[in-house]
């Protein structure tokens, strides 16, 4: 990695611990006011950025269910939904304030599809749950096509895959963010030339094969330990070049 960056790049800095005061939001201040919850604060601001507006939610990993009780305060209409592999965290389940908690393996995709049918389609879905490259990976596998068209899938705490206690396997999220982003470029694979985009040219593609990923991955977008995926609203079709 350190060779790839160049010399610049690579060079050793120090880097201090965070204790500035965090930047001020609504997803802060009831942070600051909710127990048992934990997430890194620069999360906060990319929480406001990405959920609001959110109509149904699916979290994984309730653990003392605190982050549930966040979400029911910031995104007071929408419906709350906490997967846990823990049984224990069932008794964070309140149907009355809409916040709904089902056990079981984030991995097994029977087990998601029954949440799927129960309370999907979901507008955004937020993976804090196990946090191995396995879990990361094959939940995503399996929720992200059956995503709302719009929606947006949320992982968190991809740091985790850097530590051997997490490392389940050699590929990591972030190397799947990778192929991910080969996927939304797909279309342009097996074209010679931007002759194949242009309008008019008698060159020009008509269509293309590519995976299913290329025709619903809009955008990918890495922050600090946090990865976003937005699903197009509708099937991508071949970009159009236009030449004046």
């Amino acid at each position: 990695m350190l060779q790839a960056l160049g010399t610049d790049l690579a060079r050793t800095v120090t880097m201090p611990v965070d204790d500035s005061t965090p930047e001020e939001t609504a997803v802060g201040r009831i942070f600051d006011e909710t127990e048992n919850v934990h997430k890194l604060r620069h999360y906060f601001p990319l929480y406001e950025r990405f959920l609001t507006g959110t109509e149904r939610l699916l979290e994984i990993g309730v653990d003392r269910g605190g982050s549930l009780r966040m979400w029911r305060q910031y995104l007071p209409d929408a419906v709350i939904v906490g997967l846990d592999i823990n049984p224990k965290a069932a008794r964070h389940d309140d149907p009355d304030d809409n916040v709904h908690v089902r056990i079981g393996d984030q991995r097994d995709a029977g087990f998601l599809q029954t949440v799927l049918d129960e309370f999907g389609p979901f507008d955004t879905v937020l993976d804090d749950g196990g946090h191995t490259p396995k879990q990361m990976i094959e939940t995503f596998q399996y929720l992200f096509p059956r995503l709302k068209p719009g929606g947006i899938y949320i992982v968190e705490d991809v740091c985790a895959n850097y530590w051997t206690l997490y490392r389940d396997q050699s590929e990591s999220f972030i190397d799947f963010t990778k192929w991910l982003m080969d996927a939304m470029h797909a279309p342009y694979m097996g074209l010679k030339s931007v002759y194949q985009l242009m309008e008019g040219h008698p060159k020009r593609a008509r269509r293309v094969e590519v995976p299913f990923a290329a025709t619903i991955i809009d955008s990918v977008e890495v922050f600090d330990s946090f990865v976003v995926v937005h699903r197009s609203d509708k099937p991508k079709r071949l970009a159009r070049a236009v030449y004046r």
